[in-house]
């Protein structure tokens, strides 16, 4: 087996491994005898700017919210930190704040910037902060916004049109997609789970879901731009 597969697949295990023990721990009761974990005092130092994250075949430990590494292509230092603010939200149907962030990646020398989208699980209780996989965007690209809908992530950006063998050069084309937590790994959804999770954050709203035209009626401005939605013509357009 070629020896960067092997290594990738290590990797991959362990990262996926970490949130399986996290999202296990959860579910088990203490032994008996023992104070619950629910009763102790929330940790308030929990962060996604300092967790870890899996990155190609990197897993990088963010410290205020930035990580410095040499890229095991080139032998080059490469930083990742994160684009703008994370988002908070309920990810796992637990109760407790999470965090969804984009994350890019530059190396030195090199004017290409990565970008990849991911999210960091919280257990207060346990004082557990734990980064998942990081999903590759694109490069060269323009996010201009993220959310959670329904528990998926939602990232909204603008990418180069390519005409041929021909790249524009700044980035114009629209493009959204959803990802959510698929086991214990962060998964692109398709197109149709993307508009259903859409469509149940607008119906649990008490809003009017258009099926036609992947449309909600009879919410405000501020609930369509949370949900990475266009509102147009008081409409929320997905």
């Amino acid at each position: 087996m070629n020896k960067k597969i092997l290594i990738l697949l290590i990797v991959l295990a362990i990262a996926a491994t970490g949130i399986a023990l996290f999202l296990n721990k959860k579910l088990t009761p203490p032994p008996a005898g023992q104070t619950p974990e629910e009763d102790k005092k929330p940790a308030s130092n929990l962060s996604p700017l300092n967790a870890k994250y899996l990155v190609e075949t990197q897993l990088l430990e963010l410290q205020n919210g930035k990580a410095e590494s040499i890229n095991p292509y080139g032998a080059q230092k490469q930083t990742t930190e994160v684009w703008d603010q994370p988002i908070a939200g309920d990810l796992n149907s637990d109760g407790q704040t999470d965090y969804a962030l984009v994350l890019k990646q530059q190396t030195a020398n090199d004017p290409a910037v990565y970008y990849y989208v991911a999210i960091a699980l919280v257990d207060e209780p346990k004082n557990l902060i734990v980064g998942s996989n990081a999903v590759p965007l694109d490069e060269g690209i323009k996010i201009e916004n993220i959310s959670i809908v329904n528990q998926a992530v939602r990232v909204n950006y603008l990418t180069r049109k390519i005409t041929g063998d021909e790249v524009e050069k700044e980035p114009t084309i629209p493009v959204s997609k959803s990802y959510i937590l698929d086991g214990a790994m962060l998964k692109e959804l398709t197109q149709k789970r993307a508009n259903a999770q859409a469509e149940a954050a607008c119906t649990d709203n008490r809003g009017e879901w258009n099926k036609n035209a992947d449309e909600c009626k009879g919410l405000d401005k501020n609930w369509c731009q949370s949900h990475g939605g266009n509102f147009e013509s008081g409409v929320c357009k997905f």
